[in-house]
């Protein structure tokens, strides 16, 4: 198959958890994270801080408008230098990026491992959560003669998700889109599926990316405890993992499946 995955058995080149909430971080917030780094370091020993610069337009700015939040990033690295695992605490969100994907069982437990450390420290019964996304990079590179470069080798043409006319004539061209899903008749949340699908060529040759973001977006999530909070930041990523593998195999043909044991565990 000239279309090959990054990896030996997947093709995830990065996987991100996110958690959102309705507002953002006071400073006060993010320097109690700091001040817990002890509970992550030997995960994440490298600490970053960025610095945050505020511009105001207009003659007379609220006096209540809050201060800036600079980002606060946890870091590991792999031999070679390159970026491993990492956690942001910014903004509204916390994310967790896993760039050495293995299996989602080892990975996702991982990734809650530290969501749960930091939210026991973000959670605030004025500021809500309001969402939870799981994002998902997978890449395929070219493998074959340049001038042979076919995605019907790629992509499945059967499931319904491409349009007919979409025969790009180069190596390079985008497919995207974006819908939401609504589980219940009645929806306290909605789920977000955004699909993007980037062919590039360089150096190395041609490869296609397939960027999926899952995003459940909740209308009241007032739940009384940190306890049922990361009962269903644990549940909800474990359902848009199932849903991820759904799209990818829409996506991709049974070859491109059979190569990362799509449905197999993995």
């Amino acid at each position: 198959m000239p279309f090959k995955p990054i990896g030996e058995r997947h093709a995830i080149q990065e996987v991100v958890f996110i958690v959102g909430f309705a507002h953002n971080f006071t400073p006060d917030v993010l320097e109690r994270v700091v001040a817990h780094h002890s509970l992550w370091k030997s995960d994440l020993p490298k600490l970053e801080r960025m610095n945050v610069i505020q511009i105001a337009f207009g003659d007379a700015p609220p006096d209540q408008a809050p201060p800036p939040a600079g980002p606060v990033v946890f870091k590991s690295f792999k031999r070679d230098g390159s970026l491993d695992w990492q956690l942001q605490v910014r903004d509204n969100w916390l994310a967790v990026n896993c760039l050495s994907y293995s299996r989602w069982d080892a990975v996702s437990r991982q990734a809650k491992s530290l969501l749960e450390k930091v939210l026991g420290l973000v959670i605030d019964e004025s500021n809500l959560l309001s969402q939870i996304s799981l994002q998902y990079i997978d890449t395929f590179v070219w493998d074959g003669d340049v001038q042979e470069y076919d995605i019907d080798l790629l992509v499945n043409r059967g499931s319904g998700f491409y349009a007919d006319g979409f025969r790009p004539a180069s190596k390079s061209w985008h497919y995207h889109q974006g819908e939401f899903e609504f589980p219940d008749a009645e929806p306290t949340h909605r789920i977000l599926k955004r699909i993007h699908l980037d062919a590039t060529e360089d150096q190395a040759g041609p490869k296609v990316k397939i960027d999926t973001v899952l995003r459940t977006e909740f209308e009241n999530s007032g739940l009384p405890t940190l306890e049922s909070i990361r009962g269903l930041v644990d549940l909800t990523l474990d359902d848009l993992h199932v849903k991820n593998k759904t799209i990818l195999a829409t996506l991709i043909n049974q070859n491109a499946q059979d190569k990362i044991s799509l449905n197999k565990g993995a």
